[in-house]
């Protein structure tokens, strides 16, 4: 007897997320700030981003799976990082589901993923949040777009000082990253 409410409240609870991701997450235009690192992003269709890594900053190869692809690039002193996490959703889920999968990869990885703060951010359109894994505190922009997300971040090892210029060109590289672009 209970069989039948467990079942409609769960078709219910995923209609749902379905319509609120499809109806809340289409693309806005957004005013960022230019970073101050060159005048013209790089497209980078590994990501389907433009980036402007800072200069001096190396990139490592690309990490990605069927649903992934994940650039990084690493500062001088390879305690800062900045990078960007294309992937692909199975439904359009929105932005809160989407923060669950990226926490619960970044365990998987890691061995640990705490959310230390998240906020909407109505101009990037998106989440920020910050996060904890076992070697790093992550920055992070996540926009998601139907079945597409983006998770652009500026990492920090845990274990060491933070070198705030770094975290600043860092930062700044994610603030000018554009999701989603062509070339």
């Amino acid at each position: 007897m209970l069989r039948f409410p467990v079942i409609r409240a769960f078709v219910a609870a995923g209609v749902s997320l379905a319509l609120v991701g499809c109806a809340t997450h289409a693309p806005r235009p957004t005013t960022r700030p230019t970073p101050p690192f060159s005048s013209d992003r790089i497209y980078w269709p590994a990501v389907l981003a433009r980036v402007d890594p800072p200069p001096g900053w190396r990139a490592d190869a690309v990490k990605a799976s069927a649903q992934h692809a994940h650039q990084v690039w690493v500062s001088p002193t390879g305690d800062t990082a900045y990078g960007v996490i294309h992937f692909t959703l199975p439904l359009p889920v929105g932005h809160e589901w989407s923060l669950v999968g990226f926490l619960q990869n970044m365990k998987k990885s890691e061995g640990e993923a705490t959310l230390v703060g998240k906020k909407w951010d109505a101009d990037l359109p998106g989440l920020r949040f910050v996060a904890d894994g076992g070697l790093y505190r992550v920055r992070t922009n996540l926009q998601v777009r139907g079945m597409q997300g983006w998770a652009t971040y500026a990492g920090t090892l845990r274990a060491k000082p933070i070198n705030e210029a770094e975290l600043q060109q860092a930062e700044s590289a994610r603030e000018g990253t554009v999701v989603g672009a062509e070339k």
